[in-house]
């Protein structure tokens, strides 16, 4: 349960081929259609920035797996900010990768090449972010009056109260860590696969 749904497909509605600029089918002609500028995110599939972004936040990935999995009922409250405000980092950095993936594959869907990519790096970061699925379930396993005591001891954390209420409402669906994490290993060859 990220800060942002994680690698959220933005959807945009189809165009209608029968009205481009050499429509004839009687309605107006639209002229040459907007593109987004994707290069505000990533110069392209092979640049060095996203593979920069890729491989660091792979390792940030472990480094934080290894350094809060099982420790989170026993962080400070400051810690505890320190450990969600790294956790949203990653969060930000997996969601400029799939937005960027997602435009580009809905620019133009009939691409292979951009389907591939997309497919990649829904696979890739479904692989890489295994570890993090202990964080929100660790997280709403502890007690409610714990987590008052660590809001009040530090208002960095407290900043963050309607993420941990959100994510709180989900707790009586939270299933044991072995089948969260079988679903996040499977979410990409479900609905991620079905949609692309």
């Amino acid at each position: 349960m990220p800060l942002i749904p994680p690698f959220a497909m933005i959807a945009t509605p189809a165009l209608d081929a029968s009205r481009d600029a050499g429509s004839t089918s009687g309605g107006p002609a639209l002229g040459e259609m907007p593109e987004w500028r994707l290069d505000d995110l990533y110069p392209g599939i092979d640049s060095p920035e996203l593979t920069a972004d890729l491989e660091r936040t792979t390792a940030e990935i472990s480094d934080f797996a290894e350094a809060y999995e099982g420790r989170l009922a026993t962080l400070s409250g400051a810690e505890m900010a320190e450990a969600v405000a790294r956790y949203e980092a990653i969060d930000r950095t997996l969601n400029r990768v799939m937005s960027y993936a997602g435009l580009l594959y809905h620019q133009n869907t009939a691409d292979p090449a951009r389907a591939k990519f997309m497919g990649d790096m829904q696979s890739r970061l479904t692989e890489a972010t295994q570890p993090l699925v202990f964080f929100t379930l660790e997280l709403n396993r502890v007690d409610d009056a714990v987590l008052e005591t660590k809001f009040a001891e530090s208002p960095a954390l407290a900043r963050y109260r309607p993420w941990f209420d959100k994510l709180r409402q989900m707790r009586p669906h939270q299933l044991s860590d072995e089948l969260e994490k079988f679903l996040h290993d499977q979410s990409v060859v479900g609905a991620a696969a079905w949609n692309r």
